[in-house]
């Protein structure tokens, strides 16, 4: 069993139109409401290719029953913990005529100590079965940089995965976390400097792990993914596939790798059902994130090179 924590979930509302125009009337065509928040993003990943996984998360009292309803759609367990409050809505514009997509995301619910205490008592009980816990996404209002590195400290030997950006990825690898999984970008702003060459990604990467980080995945987009451990680093090239939305994609890679590791593969073979995974997700529209016979196509189509 997978857990995958989702402190912060939204309904991700996609929407296209024409050609977006500021400070116009814009009429909207072909909307769709999923579930989303990076957590839960992984779960559903993994639930498509047949892992059992299990999402502990927060929901605004407002409308869980609204969530909870799409949620029973996905073939996961899912655990709530309930604030004051609503589910945000995150809204994603595709603009048609340059596929250039604007998202709109609200803050969601906020959460005090107590009630950060409790949600930690209900992670630590959840998790006594998982082989491995997924965290990451956007904190509730009120939380701490910190509050991620508080989880694992509470989960005290499980194996433990962190996608999170910032002061609270600085914060959380110094618990140890088996797997990151920064961006690109993501990786620059910590290391404050454009990296151009899989050698630099590697020096930002080794920097992380000096600080906590066991093994890192840095995804790039158009240009690939690298995984860095301290005896290799290995990358693969990006999968020509046709891209149809990138939102959720890097969610979609760490279900790929998940699912490999939760099969008792070695972290590199794993890495080859990430990026695989990620190639998937593009397929989809909006933020369906993936179909598993997409997936099953891509497996064999992966390469990956030791650098």
């Amino acid at each position: 069993m997978i857990t995958t924590v989702c402190m912060n979930p939204s309904f991700d509302k996609t929407a296209a139109l024409d050609a977006l125009k500021p400070g116009e009337v814009n009429r909207l065509k072909d909307v769709r409401v999923d579930v989303g928040g990076k957590g839960l993003n992984v779960a559903v990943v993994l639930s498509r290719l047949n892992v059992g996984v299990r999402c502990v998360s927060c929901l605004g009292e407002s409308n869980a029953s609204d969530f909870e309803r799409l949620v029973k759609k996905e073939n996961l367990v899912f655990d709530s913990f309930t604030l004051p409050g609503e589910v945000r809505t995150n809204l994603k514009i595709l603009d048609e005529s340059t596929h250039a997509i604007t998202e709109l995301n609200e803050p969601g619910p906020s959460m005090n100590e107590e009630q950060l205490q409790s949600f930690i008592d209900l992670l630590k009980e959840k998790t006594a079965d998982s082989s491995y816990v997924v965290l990451g996404g956007r904190l509730p209002v009120g939380c701490n940089e910190d509050t991620y590195r508080r989880c694992m400290q509470a989960m005290e030997g499980k194996r433990c995965v962190l996608d999170s950006a910032g002061d609270s990825l600085l914060h959380g690898i110094k618990e140890k976390p088996y797997l990151i999984k920064p961006n690109l970008p993501e990786i620059e702003a910590i290391v404050r400097k454009e990296l151009k060459t899989l050698r630099g990604i590697r020096e930002a990467a080794l920097f992380l792990m000096e600080y906590g980080a066991q093994n890192v995945i840095v995804s790039m987009g158009k240009l690939g993914a690298v995984l860095i451990t301290h005896n290799k680093t290995l990358f693969a090239p990006a999968l020509s596939v046709e891209a149809r939305s990138t939102v959720g994609a890097g969610d979609a890679m760490i279900g790929g790798v998940m699912m490999g590791l939760e099969n008792h593969l070695p972290l590199e073979e794993a890495f080859r059902y990430g990026v695989a995974a990620g190639a998937a997700s593009v397929m989809t529209d909006g933020t369906q994130l993936i179909r598993k016979n997409d997936f099953d196509a891509l497996v064999p189509k992966v390469t990956v090179q030791e650098v």
